[in-house]
């Protein structure tokens, strides 16, 4: 349960930020997608980074149980996935994430889960 709430405390904040941040400000997170998007480096990079950060969760904290600490292990496996995969394509993941970022709800659909998602992460981590 110690890594639980460890893992939780920072993950937690830092995806209610993210989700605040996409909300307030759509303009200034749409360009830098954009900009994100047209430099293979830099999904390069984030797939190394979301790779290791995913795997170091499952590392510590690979728990499938019936409460909340499963939300924490789902992050680990979508972290996982999406860093491994933008490693192996990144072309293709710059194709996909440039369809995605060109909806109009996108922002404010993901700020809305990445909001409600951090802000129970972060409730049970400080709250337990």
């Amino acid at each position: 349960m110690q890594k639980s709430l460890i893992i939780a405390r920072l993950i937690g904040p830092v995806l209610s930020a993210i989700g605040i941040g996409m909300l307030v400000n759509q303009p200034a997170y749409r360009e830098m997608a954009a900009q994100f998007l047209g430099g293979l480096p830099f999904i390069y990079f984030s797939g190394i980074l979301g790779l290791v950060a995913g795997l170091y969760i499952l590392n510590v904290h690979n728990v499938w149980t019936p409460d909340w600490r499963s939300a924490v292990t789902a992050v680990g496996w979508f972290l996982t996935c999406v860093g491994a995969f933008r490693i192996i394509a990144p072309q293709f993941s710059s194709f996909v994430g440039s369809a995605i970022v060109a909806n109009g709800g996108f922002f404010v659909g993901a700020g809305i889960v990445l909001l409600t998602l951090g802000g129970f992460i972060t409730f049970k981590g400080y709250m337990a």
